[in-house]
């Protein structure tokens, strides 16, 4: 009995010796503020005002009489001038032309008064002329649009003629009244068709604010897009066929991002524009991957967990492994069990293949404090096909990511709605990623998508 205790006792002591107990120590967590600049990019806007829809205004709120004078005592003279067809437009620049075709009625005479005796004699005449008109469209600072309002010339296309001895009718007078009173009438009529039908200043004031909201570009990722407008810029206003074109620049720092919806702190107000010669809308998205250390576990649960590394006799099971960062490197922790047991640690640098769009690590070796701990108690261990059984699982693929973030993005863009009738329509092209920063919580990819996008603001009229 004895000799079979002692027998006991020495293999349960010799199976204790052959498993090492690892007392290694954590290493520090660091993390380094991220470094990435997102820089401004432009994003086209661009303002329509449908001239025929103006055209049509102006003819229905000009009809009729446009200048009346009913009194001959201050300068014996009665006039009245009236518009005698419809007025068509043509752009030209800034600006548009028109020719207004009026028709013109005069009363005109002398009365005079001589040895107390009175003599009058009054005669009435029709005549009709035409109008040269430019109206040009200016942009004011509170972006309210204005017009200044132009009679480039008029011709006669009947003269007014009384027949009669001595009575003759001031032709120039009767132009310059008509002319005078025609400047004031159209550019109050257009203003005012302008004021209660293109509110320009409502209309982007509320684009500028609607337009600092995340857009969710992929529900399914949570994908969102984030535009943060700064300044606005503007080229002189320019006609094309039926149309004005009132073309914006916003000057915008632009993100995608994967995850919880970006939380706005404060919106940016409208500012007054600057003045550019021209605008080019080719622009580049700051853009985030975000890889948590979740998903990074779930991973390796499928590739390496339960996994056993052998060296001769020897051999350890993996059972779990979570991560951390130390300022620009990845730890991986990893506890094992077996003829060691206890908590191993591993680290390496992260880099991204923009070819192969691939996350993987770089120099991963062990951590120096759990070397020392092996070279004493298990270096065996040190071998590098325990390492080699690790690395494989930090070699991510972000491909279907990133095409599906060039994917989700470019449905989105065509033609969405950020209000009635404003709509945001672009193109995206590349991806090119080049920063990786270490979070607490997480492994972000940080680049550029490039591309164009595009704000259209419906017909203002």
């Amino acid at each position: 009995m004895k000799l079979k205790f002692l027998i006991f006792g020495s293999l349960a002591l010799l199976l204790f010796s052959c498993k090492s107990q690892l007392n290694t120590s954590k290493p520090n967590e660091a993390y380094l503020a991220s470094q990435v600049e997102n820089k401004p990019s432009t994003v086209s806007l661009s303002v329509d005002l449908d001239i025929p829809q103006l055209e049509k205004s102006l003819n229905n709120n000009l009809k009729g009489s446009i200048y009346e004078d009913n009194k001959l005592e201050d300068d014996n003279l009665m006039m009245k001038v009236s518009k005698t067809g419809d007025i068509h437009f043509a752009v030209n620049g800034n600006k548009i032309d028109c020719v207004l075709p009026l028709k013109v009625w005069v009363k005109t005479g002398f009365k005079k008064e001589l040895f107390g005796l009175k003599a009058e004699s009054y005669y009435e005449a029709n005549g009709a002329l035409t109008a040269n008109v430019s109206i040009a469209f200016v942009l004011q600072k509170d972006w309210t649009l204005k017009t200044q309002t132009t009679i480039n010339g008029y011709q006669w296309t009947q003269r007014p003629t009384i027949q009669a001895a001595g009575v003759t009718i001031p032709i120039t007078t009767v132009a310059d009244i008509t002319i005078k009173s025609l400047k004031g009438k159209i550019s109050s009529i257009v203003d005012k068709s302008i004021d209660n039908k293109a509110d320009m200043h409502s209309k982007l004031e509320q684009t500028w604010t609607e337009l600092q909201d995340p857009m969710l570009v992929n529900k399914d990722y949570n994908m969102w897009l984030n535009i943060k407008p700064l300044e606005i810029y503007t080229t002189p206003i320019i006609g094309a066929g039926k149309q004005l074109h009132i073309n914006l620049g916003l000057s915008s720092l632009i993100e995608t991002s994967v995850g919880a919806k970006p939380v706005v702190v404060a919106k940016n107000k409208l500012p007054e524009y600057k003045v550019v010669s021209s605008i080019q809308p080719d622009f580049s998205i700051y853009s985030k991957v975000s890889i948590t250390y979740d998903k990074l576990t779930e991973i390796a649960k499928k590739m390496v967990v339960g996994q056993e590394f052998a060296q001769g006799s020897k051999k350890v099971r993996i059972d779990s492994l979570t991560f951390f960062g130390q300022n620009d490197y990845l730890v991986v922790q990893v506890a094992v069990s077996g003829s060691a047991k206890g908590i191993i640690y591993c680290m390496g640098k992260l880099t991204y293949d923009n070819n192969t769009q691939m996350l993987s690590v770089t120099d991963f070796d062990f951590e120096l404090k759990t070397r020392n701990v092996l070279l004493k108690s298990a270096n065996w261990l040190l071998h590098k096909e325990f390492l080699k059984k690790i690395e494989p699982m930090l070699n991510i693929s972000l491909k279907d990511q990133m095409g599906t973030m060039i994917s989700s993005g470019n449905s989105f863009l065509k033609n969405y709605q950020i209000q009635k009738g404003v709509s945001l329509n672009g193109n995206l092209k590349n991806v090119s990623f080049n920063k990786i920063t270490i979070t607490k919580d997480a492994i972000v990819v940080n680049g550029e998508v490039s591309g164009n996008v595009r704000i259209a603001v419906g017909d203002l009229f």
